[in-house]
């Protein structure tokens, strides 16, 4: 029989002074778990995992800490789910700047989140080893490069930021111009924008593909060398990118078929599209270049294939735009071939925005962060994150770092790469 005791307890602490003989006070301290609070850390722990991990309201969290004889106000719960969690939200940077040194590829998606009564965006990017969660105003190309180079802050203006502005036919006036301060390094992104100002480098579109092109360049310089996996979002479309095919039959899908001929070809060429599927799980798991040439060309028939449907014609020109980064797998065959597991680790952010809206503060929406952050990550691992909370909270220094979890699972996961660094 297993049973479960709650109930609030109330602590006294009486904190011992000695006068010295030239005067001066000495003070006790209080447990240094409290951290200056009135709250104990397993009540601490208890509030943020009912808040984060089992999407419980502030106003039914703080209704059962009433029924359970807990004086707290509305603030100070508030202010215990939002405030003071420095060392959380620094676990979750490591988990990001761990995450892309060990691994080969990165899955991302992103859903929209309110901030403030305004619109905005989480992203998620994500593999085996880790999940974390950035929540901005914009899911732009430049948002999803400054995401990745959060862990970093110096930005290079190298050759590779040059070609990728060549690359996107930015103005050869403004090429020349950055040429010129090639190799030139700059603290932070504050730094960036002030030399923007100084070369006179004006427009809202103009400076978004520069700054494009600098974090695209100063990642390289970093030594990033993944490839991104999405459901084929443009934003996401930068370093090598593999897309997933789930997506990919979509368009096939949903086509409207008009006559017998029309509904015999659809079924044809879905059927055609998902025994090469099945074909390239066979070969992610016994890889070999006779399989490989054998999908490429079945590949090519399906997007060659005439229908006589102009609907399954768009949609299986859209494969032909595509086939290089839906058969990327046949190069390396780690790589997933469905975005199942960015979509499922989401899902998170989107239930929380169906039970509690948007954010209203800052801290409030970065604390919904980092703690999805690290509930995720834990369960990627099968660690209790209460477990977590409350080592965190007490300082027994018991959990492992999940930093040093990514790092030792990287060693076997086939996701995880000590060379891509």
């Amino acid at each position: 029989m297993q049973e479960l005791e709650l109930h609030s307890k109330t602590i006294c602490y009486w904190l011992e002074k000695w006068v010295t003989p030239d005067g001066k006070v000495i003070s006790g301290l209080p447990p240094s778990a409290l951290n200056g609070h009135h709250f104990g850390p397993q009540l601490r722990a208890f509030i943020l995992h009912q808040y984060f991990a089992c999407g419980v309201t502030q106003p039914q969290l703080l209704e059962f800490l009433w029924d359970i004889g807990v004086s707290i106000s509305s603030g100070e719960l508030s202010n215990l789910i939002t405030k003071g969690h420095e060392s959380f939200h620094q676990e979750k940077d490591d988990l990001l700047a761990t995450g892309i040194r060990c691994s080969r590829y990165l899955q991302t998606d992103d859903t929209g989140a309110r901030h403030q009564g305004q619109n905005g965006y989480c992203t998620v990017i994500t593999n085996e080893l880790f999940t974390w969660f950035g929540t901005t105003e914009s899911k732009s190309r430049e948002n999803f490069l400054a995401l990745l180079h959060r862990p970093y802050r110096t930005y290079v203006l190298n050759a590779e930021a040059i070609g990728y502005l060549r690359e996107h036919k930015f103005a050869k006036k403004w090429q020349r111009v950055l040429a010129q301060y090639q190799d030139v390094h700059f603290l932070s992104e504050k730094a960036w924008k002030a030399f923007m100002n100084d070369i006179g480098l004006t427009g809202s579109r103009n400076r978004q593909r520069a700054s494009e092109a600098m974090l695209y360049g100063s990642l390289i310089s970093h030594g990033f060398n993944l490839v991104t996996f999405s459901d084929g979002a443009g934003q996401f479309n930068v370093f090598a990118h593999a897309q997933c095919w789930v997506h990919a039959a979509r368009p096939m899908e949903k086509v409207i078929p008009v006559n017998r001929q029309q509904v015999n070809a659809q079924y044809w060429c879905l059927s055609w599209f998902w025994n090469i599927y099945r074909d390239l799980k066979a070969f992610r798991e016994s890889p070999s270049g006779e399989k490989a040439a054998e999908i490429r060309v079945a590949f090519k028939s399906l997007i060659q294939t005439q229908t006589g449907c102009s609907g399954l014609q768009e949609a299986l020109a859209g494969l032909a735009v595509i086939e290089q980064e839906l058969l990327m797998v046949l190069d390396n065959p780690v790589l997933p071939l469905h975005n199942n597991l960015s979509e499922s680790q989401i899902r998170e952010h989107v239930k929380r925005r169906k039970i509690s809206g948007g954010t209203k503060s800052e801290s409030g929406r970065r604390s919904r962060d980092t703690f999805a952050s690290l509930k995720k990550t834990c369960r990627q691992y099968g660690l209790s994150f209460w477990h977590y909370l409350t080592d965190r909270l007490t300082g027994s220094g018991t959990f492992p770092r999940l930093a040093q979890k990514i790092e030792s699972a990287a060693q076997w996961l086939s996701c995880g790469s000590s060379t891509a660094f």
